[in-house]
């Protein structure tokens, strides 16, 4: 999944993070919109919050 961190996937998720809407892409791009949910999750869970702007302004 080296391909997961790009701002394509990255916005396309925050911009629909449903899990329903999923069918909708093809199955690589599902693959990579539930590992950045299962992140966003776990992250959730431990009581944090993903910093999206870093991750797509200061770490790409």
């Amino acid at each position: 999944m080296r391909n997961l961190w790009t701002k394509r996937n990255i916005m396309d998720y925050l911009s629909h993070p449903d899990e329903s809407l999923d069918k909708n892409y093809n199955p690589t791009r599902q693959k990579y919109r539930k590992a950045l949910r299962k992140m966003d999750m776990e992250t959730k869970a431990d009581g944090g919050v993903v910093d999206w702007n870093y991750i797509l302004n200061d770490f790409m």
